[in-house]
């Protein structure tokens, strides 16, 4: 199972549109059957999963489905991550990595991909408080009251960055941890990896490996 291979851009498509269909088991049906073919629950993870989510976000932004049908396709996906999970093959280590918080951007509402990366950042041994949905005054809270070592928010939206910025320079004003790490994820920073730096984050991540990568080598751990 690879990203490059048109088989594998078949089942993507595939799984997308079970994730949406009338037929609740179809796409259940069909993470099972890739396992079933010889992928490891990783690669489901970052080959299935994620891209399935950014392409549930892209065709609601393209109006090719509801928000109604988004957030079905969004349960469904939470449901077989969480089933997936009880058979991956690596585990978090004895030790704590480091300690990350992990949100959609300000105005962003879509929080699959956010999920993957939580996921990989949970098996390199991470300490990973996810927030379901964006909140400013819960996220600030909780930079002031816990020291996280890295904050990753995950943003789509051209029209979101000025708040984003603007969190980002809060984040660091207001953290616990002087030397905080901000990582960016999400489609609009992979295609525009310069948005970074106009936000004034640190680092970003394509996927979930990169994610973990980049955290590692931003929060200075080995």
């Amino acid at each position: 199972m690879t990203q490059q291979s048109s088989s594998t851009e078949t089942l993507i498509s595939e799984f997308t549109l079970a994730l949406l269909s009338a037929e609740e088991g179809a796409a259940g049906d069909l993470m099972r059957g890739a396992l079933a073919r010889g992928a490891t629950p990783e690669k489901v993870f970052e080959d299935l999963f994620a891209p399935a989510a950014r392409r549930l976000g892209v065709m609601w932004e393209d109006d090719d489905c509801s928000f109604y049908e988004v957030t079905i396709g969004s349960g469904r996906i939470q449901c077989l991550m969480r089933e997936l999970a009880t058979q991956l093959s690596t585990f978090p280590s004895p030790r704590a990595t480091g300690r990350v918080i992990l949100s959609v951007a300000p105005g962003e509402q879509h929080t699959l991909g956010t999920m993957v990366v939580a996921e990989h950042l949970l098996r390199d041994g991470w300490d990973v408080h996810f927030m379901s949905s964006y909140d400013e005054e819960y996220l600030l809270d909780k930079v002031q009251e816990i020291r996280y070592d890295c904050v990753g928010l995950s943003i789509s939206c051209t029209r979101h960055l000025n708040g984003l910025a603007r969190d980002i320079k809060r984040i660091r004003q207001l953290s616990t941890n002087r030397d905080i790490q901000v990582i960016l994820g999400g489609p609009l920073v992979t295609n525009d990896p310069k948005i970074v730096a106009r936000v004034g984050a640190d680092g970003y991540g394509v996927d979930g490996l990169s994610a973990v990568t980049e955290a590692r080598r931003l929060c200075a751990i080995s």
